[in-house]
């Protein structure tokens, strides 16, 4: 019997790579794409990690989802379609993520349904799409809740869900991840940032109302659950929340990141965050225009300064109906993991 044909866009970067690998593992033949330049060298800066997919031996194609004649070549003879594509920015302009995320998604489609092969899409959505938890206090997310994007990312990301779940009346199968805040290994952005900037405190130091609880999930995690759902019956057409049983409040994991580390753990005076958050959104604000400036990554964009001390929680019951074990169900241990990897491959000292 012939091996499936899997098509993972993105594949150069973080989540596309933990795909490949996934993919790999399972035994199936891989189509791995992403614009020319990020398969030229690894690049940490820029979260490109080529030498990763052509130790899988995977077969790579160019493409670029802004130009729509790439695609067929893409799509052909593909089994399942792992959409983890997309720009991935809290800074970028509008016309770009609606570019990519919304119009490359749909232009993805129209190549898959025009070669009426594959047996599942899986897009990669965002956990973000709900909108803060102090909107909706005291219960976590469910997949029913109405979305409330926050910002032009989120909306971006939310145009693309709404672009897959409307071609199931064209015969697509789809399925929707909504991962929450992704770690693991080769991770830069996002929890990547947040975990090597902890990880590198000589004294980690947090105040102590901040109690509201950070959501987890392991890049292996959600990649197992991507293919888990595109290829178990009855899992087609629904969304899903990646996120893992993790209970742990922002005061925790710099406490955790101490003990990790063998930094000394402060904890601070309460601060009245609420009142703070104006005056972060200007700082913020006035670093993206200056490394914008610099063509470098900002440490702190406004788009998250929101997020600070929010209390996320969200149901994962949907994902589990579905027969999904997680491997990394504890936050604690994947950090521990994930420290241990950037310390052997020299992305942290000590």
């Amino acid at each position: 019997m012939e091996r499936p044909l899997s098509l993972v866009t993105g594949a150069c970067g973080f989540m596309g790579t933990h795909m490949c690998e996934v993919l790999a593992e399972a035994g199936h033949r891989i189509r791995a794409t992403d614009l020319p330049a990020a398969h030229e060298k690894d690049d940490r800066a820029k979260g490109r990690f080529p030498s990763v997919i052509d130790r899988l031996g995977v077969e790579f194609v160019p493409g670029d989802f802004t130009r729509p004649g790439d695609l067929a070549a893409l799509v052909r003879d593909v089994d399942y379609v792992f959409h983890v594509a997309g720009v991935f920015s809290y800074s970028a302009p509008w016309a770009l993520l609606r570019q990519v995320n919304e119009s490359g998604t749909e232009a993805l489609i129209d190549a898959v349904l025009a070669h009426k092969r594959a047996k599942r899409f899986v897009l990669w959505g965002a956990g973000g799409v709900y909108g803060l938890p102090s909107w909706r206090p005291g219960r976590p997310f469910r997949e029913t809740d109405a979305v409330l994007p926050a910002n032009p990312y989120l909306r971006s990301k939310w145009l693309a869900e709404h672009a897959t779940m409307r071609a199931q009346g064209r015969g697509l199968s789809w399925a929707i991840l909504r991962p929450t805040t992704v770690y693991g290994p080769r991770a830069v952005y996002g929890s990547g940032q947040m975990i090597l900037a902890a990880a590198g405190m000589k004294i980690a130091a947090a105040p102590r109302n901040f109690t509201g609880r950070i959501p987890w999930v392991h890049v292996r995690d959600v990649c197992r659950a991507a293919l888990h759902l595109a290829t178990t019956k009855g899992a087609e057409n629904r969304i899903y929340n990646l996120n893992d049983d993790t209970q742990m409040s922002t005061l925790e994991f710099f406490r955790l990141m101490a003990g990790l580390t063998g930094a000394k753990f402060v904890e601070l005076p309460a601060v009245p965050i609420d009142r703070l958050k104006p005056a972060i959104h200007g700082v913020a604000g006035a670093l993206q225009k200056i490394t914008g400036l610099l063509g470098v990554p900002s440490p702190l964009e406004a788009d998250t300064v929101d997020y600070l001390n929010e209390d996320w929680q969200y149901a994962n019951d949907e994902l589990k109906s579905t027969g999904f074990q997680f491997q990394y169900p504890e936050a604690r241990d994947g950090l521990r993991d994930t420290l241990r990897w950037y310390r052997e491959n020299g992305w942290l000292d000590g």
